[in-house]
């Protein structure tokens, strides 16, 4: 497994512009992860992994009000931790289709670097024994610090998660050029636009 960085130059090297590398990308994932997709490497079991990299469809009842601005459809997004919510659980994500992308890249790069080792040991090992990274929460706050990611963070109810899929780790080098995300509501730049305005996070 290569650095993330040298993913990126090779990713460049093959596109004609970022455009390209933007549809490309969106069409790969939509093939693999979207609703129907033949999925990765992996198959979710039913248990999800602190650090792990999913997709799914997200099928809540909720509608869109001031409370609750917008909606994300098909989410790409890190599993955290599950947690009790009112007579269900939530599933607590980093939603990385509300994140710029430009921060979105450097939130990739730095994921990479420091849990190399794991992500390189997961590559190759069935979904039933995949590493987790261990103390996730805290090990982000120190490792993203001034990157805004709480401002991605949100709860999943798990009742209406369906079609879940497992990203490849050769696929993560994608994600920071993905631009076509299934969001109801409020438009992806006033989203990307509120979440700039919370850097200090």
């Amino acid at each position: 497994m290569k650095p993330f960085e040298e993913q990126i130059k090779d990713l460049r090297k093959g596109s004609q512009s970022i455009s390209s590398i933007s549809n490309e990308s969106n069409d790969l994932f939509k093939k693999k992860y979207g609703p129907g997709g033949s999925g990765g490497r992996l198959e979710f079991n039913g248990d999800f992994i602190p650090g792990k990299f999913y997709t799914c469809e997200y099928k809540t009842k909720t509608k869109v009000s001031e409370k609750t601005p917008f909606i994300d459809r098909e989410p790409v997004f890190i599993f955290l931790k599950k947690e009790k919510f009112q007579s269900g659980s939530i599933a607590v994500s980093m939603d990385l289709g509300v994140i710029p992308p430009d921060y979105r890249g450097n939130i990739m790069v730095k994921l990479w670097n420091q849990y190399y080792n794991i992500f390189k040991d997961n590559e190759s090992l069935p979904y039933t024994s995949q590493i987790p990274i261990q103390g996730i929460s805290r090990s982000f706050d120190l490792l993203l610090n001034g990157t805004g990611w709480k401002t991605s963070l949100t709860g999943f109810k798990l009742d209406f998660m369906d079609n879940i899929k497992v990203i490849d780790y050769s696929d993560l080098v994608r994600i920071p050029y993905l631009s076509n995300f299934m969001i109801e509501g409020q438009s992806i730049n006033g989203i990307y636009n509120d979440y700039r305005s919370k850097l200090n996070l």
